[in-house]
């Protein structure tokens, strides 16, 4: 059976089971070239479809993800939106409303940002826009137009049970009782879900909840800290180390004020009218710096109580985060060390790209004459290679095409010849197999350097991330060294990206430049040859020149950019930035020096 799961939301992605097996999955950031592409993913769709060698005639099956999508949030794409947008937002269309001084319309208030693309849909709901009935009714006619298929083999799934289906089918240790949490800033009326899977079969709903408001009062200290409240949540996470307590304690004392654990579930001390406004005036004053650290630490202490208080309830003591709070990895540290918890998981694309994975998952767990959702219907995953892959004569084209400045040489390179340059102290990008789903370059769309070498932070954000000085890199270390670099003492999977550890003393030493500059904490990529057997021999070659069993990582683009995608991506990048070395597939693109 073929399922495809399409999510045309926030973060918009498709996914493609076959026969029960995640075939690929990709996010509809890379092919367009815009960071959390909303809107249908025409693309993704095309790409994965084509992975699994199927046409679009050939599905048996689509499985939408989010039922409630207000037709405002379609016709104005807010990925394009600067941080002036964002406070035009709140002022112009938010604060009259809560005032009641007025109620402006907010495709009134962004007439000029509506995106003609999006009138695939029914223009009429523009007048309708928080209709989400109404915008229902014309996705699924879209669907139905676009597909070919009939109404009855479209399905429609709730959005944090797509979440969860996701970290379950992910999970890998499955073979034991499971507590699965999701979180955001919100979907289909929940921002907070919980859940159980025993003995292996379906996940079971205990507590839905939409007064989970970590991710919207986070997201809003994003803003009031002058970033953007959707893409730069993590630098509000990784300034708060930097900050004086003092000056945090005042913030936290605001933050922790409203918002309160209440068993599976949230209530509040004081409850604010508003998550912008109420919070802008009671935090006028304090410290940016302070600001960060009093929001983060308050975010610690709701999810890792939240947490504490579902494994009380349940005696289930191995945990899965999913939704876009899971990303928040300094929490994940303070959730995983809680004496309660015996394991803690977080899938590698926690947030909304990955619903159409679970969308797909719940229509294959409830094929035609099944009563109940079945686990067995499934195979789980646990792979984050799913997106696209290319040919060594593809990206010979990429290269020849790609307008390299004179005095570049293009030449075949094995894994020897790169870790040659890394240890001599250049920096490499590399661009080969198939890209990864969710935020995280784990090794195929990476900047790659010596970790051992603390200048080469301010080197490669010069010459191309321009990253705020206080942001982390992160590294990739191997399997086998993972226990000298930082301290694991659950053995959790850190394959992803998604847990922070306590560095080792020898980690400071030998992996300085992929640690927080301030906590000396490790966000590892831990590289196991079984499933990147490649990149998994390069830090092998790596370790054989310098005895160190890591490399710096973080992800192949430009500032503001998504991730590359294919050889055009990586050729155009490195063109563009100050990046001296790309290893494309087999070849070794150098230019004859970095740009300014």
């Amino acid at each position: 059976m073929v399922i495809l799961g399409i999510h045309d939301g926030h973060g918009a992605s498709a996914a493609l089971l076959v026969d029960g097996r995640l075939v690929a999955a990709m996010s509809e950031d890379r092919p367009t070239r815009q960071s959390t592409r909303s809107g249908f993913p025409f693309q993704s769709v095309e790409r994965v479809l084509r992975q699994g060698g199927i046409t679009l005639r050939e599905v048996d099956h689509i499985a939408l993800a989010t039922r409630r999508l207000p037709p405002k949030y379609f016709f104005v794409p807010r990925e394009s939106f600067s941080i002036a947008d964002f406070w035009r937002e709140q002022t112009c269309y938010w604060q009259p409303r809560l005032n009641k001084t007025a109620s402006p319309a907010y495709l009134e208030v962004f007439h000029d940002r509506i995106d003609p693309a999006r009138r695939i849909y029914d223009e009429s709901l523009i007048a309708h826009e928080d209709d989400a009935e109404g915008m229902l009714k014309a996705r699924l006619k879209h669907l139905r137009e676009y597909s070919g298929l009939p109404a009855e083999r479209i399905s429609v799934h709730d959005h944090h049970t797509c979440h969860a289906w996701f970290a379950y089918m992910s999970h890998p240790g499955r073979d034991r009782d499971l507590l699965v949490f999701t979180t955001d800033g919100g979907g289909d009326g929940s921002n907070g879900t919980v859940w159980e899977g025993r003995n292996r079969g379906p996940l079971r709903l205990l507590h839905r909840d939409g007064r989970c408001n970590i991710g919207r009062i986070y997201r809003y200290a994003t803003l009031l800290l002058g970033m953007k409240q959707f893409e730069h949540a993590f630098k509000t996470m990784g300034l708060a180390p930097y900050a004086n307590e003092k000056y945090g304690r005042l913030a936290h004392a605001v933050y922790a004020s409203t918002l309160q654990n209440d068993g599976l579930g949230f209530t509040y001390a004081q409850e604010p009218a508003d998550h912008f406004f109420w919070f802008k005036e009671r935090l006028e004053g304090i410290r940016f710096d302070g600001i960060a650290w009093g929001v983060q630490k308050r975010t610690e202490e709701l999810l890792s109580q939240w947490v504490k208080n579902g494994v009380t309830a349940t005696g289930i003591p191995d945990v899965a985060i999913s939704g876009g709070v899971a990303m928040n990895i300094k929490a994940n540290k303070v959730i995983w060390e809680l004496p309660e918890v015996n394991s803690l998981f977080v899938p590698p694309a926690a947030g909304d790209e990955s619903i159409s994975v679970g969308a797909a998952c719940l229509a294959a767990a409830a094929q035609p004459g099944v009563a109940a959702e079945r686990v067995e219907n499934l195979q789980p995953f646990h792979t984050p290679y799913l997106g696209d892959d290319f040919s060594d004569r593809e990206a010979e084209q990429a290269i020849a095409a790609g307008g390299l400045p004179p005095g570049s040489t293009v030449r075949r390179a094995g894994a020897g010849e790169v870790a040659d340059l890394l240890a001599q102290g250049e920096v490499v990008a590399r661009c080969a197999g198939r890209w990864e789903f969710g935020p995280r370059a784990l090794g195929n769309r990476s900047i790659l350097a010596d970790p051992r070498d603390a200048g080469v932070v301010r080197q490669i954000n010069e010459i191309i991330k321009q990253r705020d000085f206080w942001m982390p890199f992160a590294s990739s270390v191997l399997a086998e060294r993972a226990e000298d670099y930082f301290v694991n003492p659950k053995g959790l999977d850190a394959g992803y990206m998604t847990l922070a550890f306590d560095s080792t003393p020898l980690g400071r030493r030998e992996m300085i430049s992929g640690l927080h500059p301030y906590d000396f904490t490790s966000r590892p990529h831990v590289v196991r040859q079984e499933v990147n057997p490649e990149y998994h021999a390069l830090i092998r070659a790596f370790e054989a020149r310098t005895s160190v069993g890591a490399l710096l990582n973080t992800s192949f683009n430009l500032h503001g950019e998504p991730m590359v995608a294919g050889p055009e991506d990586a050729v155009s990048t490195l063109v563009r930035s100050g990046l001296t070395h790309a290893w494309i597939g087999s070849w070794l693109v150098s230019k004859p020096c970095a740009t300014p």
